[in-house]
Parts: structure tokens; sequence; C-alpha cells
């Protein structure tokens, strides 16, 4: 049984359509991308699954459970978290505050944030911070760390290299490497950077205007007979 299985979902926003049948599925320890441009409905995707966007068709289970009508917060206590596009830290707490925040979300313990806290040694040194002083990339390095201070078993990010200097972008790689390897956390990625997430995916779902076109391989992303399907997406992740 797949921890996450989608079948035929369709979403949207009011009476706009932005998912159209989508079906996919996610194995417990999995890591799957999800490529595709602006507009396809990649972050409906990954909203929809947490509970944030109107799903008017298809269902979502999670480990043999349907969830679609379950409540956001009911979804994370059975394990979803959603890093967003823009992060969405706390910019007026520290970055201490933050992850307690995260930690005691799920009525955990403040003890969760000292072993999070060694993933990330670049946050180690900005604990007094306040969240929206930190730069781009040092907030998305705290959205993740926030979001593993929940204990998530599933973890949905999306686009998590937009607007990052290329120094932490590799930082994020290496926390998501070894998430993956160490914690058998099963990750959905979203992005548009095909280096990044074809460096970390072990296989990429191709969304184009609300639907799963098509499966690939990550290993296979970067042939050259395939590379004009991906005219446009950005290639530098280092």
């Amino acid at each position: 049984m797949a921890l996450l299985e989608i079948n035929g979902l369709h979403a949207g926003y009011g009476h706009v359509p932005i998912l159209h049948g989508i079906d996919m599925t996610v194995e417990e320890g999995e890591f799957v991308g999800v490529l595709g441009h602006n507009g396809m409905g990649k972050t409906t995707l990954l909203r929809s699954i947490m509970g944030f966007v109107n799903v008017t068709g298809g269902s979502i289970r999670y480990r043999g459970e349907e969830i679609h009508r379950l409540a956001t917060h009911k979804r994370s206590r059975q394990g979803l978290s959603l890093v967003p596009q823009g992060r969405e830290i706390f910019p007026n707490l520290s970055v201490l505050e933050n992850l307690t925040v995260g930690a005691i979300g799920k009525g955990g313990s403040t003890e969760r944030i000292e072993e999070v806290l060694t993933l990330f040694p670049r946050l180690q040194e900005l604990l007094g911070r306040r969240g929206g002083a930190l730069s781009g990339g040092e907030q998305q390095l705290l959205a993740l760390a926030r979001c593993l201070c929940n204990r998530p078993s599933l973890i949905l990010l999306d686009e998590p290299t937009e607007g990052i200097q290329p120094s932490i972008i590799q930082e994020i790689a290496e926390v998501l490497k070894t998430l993956r390897q160490q914690h058998s956390l099963t990750i959905v990625l979203v992005e548009q950077n095909l280096d990044f997430i074809a460096s970390l995916a072990e296989r990429v779902l191709i969304i184009q205007k609300g639907e799963i076109t098509r499966q690939v391989e990550s290993r296979h992303l970067g042939d050259a007979e395939m590379m004009g399907e991906f005219t446009g997406f950005t290639a530098h992740s280092h």
C-alpha cells in the first residue's frame, strides 16, 4: 500500500478549475519530484494534498485512509507537513521561537529542536535573530527546520530554491539527502530547478495544465534528446 495515493483529483479556486484528474502515488521513504512551469498546477497540487484548496473530485488517500475532507490540522497530526513557497516563517519571532512553534504544534517537546539543529549548523548561530532579519536562504532553512520540529512523515516542499543563493541551495540539498538516507522521510518536491530536482528525486512527474503528462526517472532528465521538452527550466543547483 502506497503512503500517499491520489486518484482522479480535481481542484481549483472558486469556479476556476486548476487540476484536471491528477493520478499519482508516493511510496513510504520515496523522494518524488514534480516539475512544471509556473501556472501549471504544482502549488495547487501540494495545497490540495494539505487541505488548503477545495477538492471538487477524486480522492486523496494517506496510509489507506481517505483524507480529502479532513481539516488541515488533522492532516498535520497524521504526519503531513507543507513547506510553502514564500516560506511563511514568523518574521517578528526569533529563529528559536519559530522552531519552538513548530515543535509544540502537535503537542511535541522542545527537545526536538536540539535534534533538528544538528542538521542546520548555520541556524545554530542565528537562534536569537528575528526571522524577518534573515536572508531568503536562511529563511528557507528555518522553514524546513521548523517543519522537521513537527516530526512529519511526509514533507511537501514547494519550490525551496526560488530566489535562493547557490551556497544555500547546496545546503538545502545536503539536508534533504540526509533526511532521505538517514531518517527515511517521504518527500514530494515541487521545483523548476532541473539540476536540483534531478539530484534528489528518484523519479519526476511532469505537470502541464493541471495534468500529470508523464513520469521520468531523474537520471534521464539530462539526456540530450529530452532537453528540448524542459527548455525554460533553470539548471543551476551549485
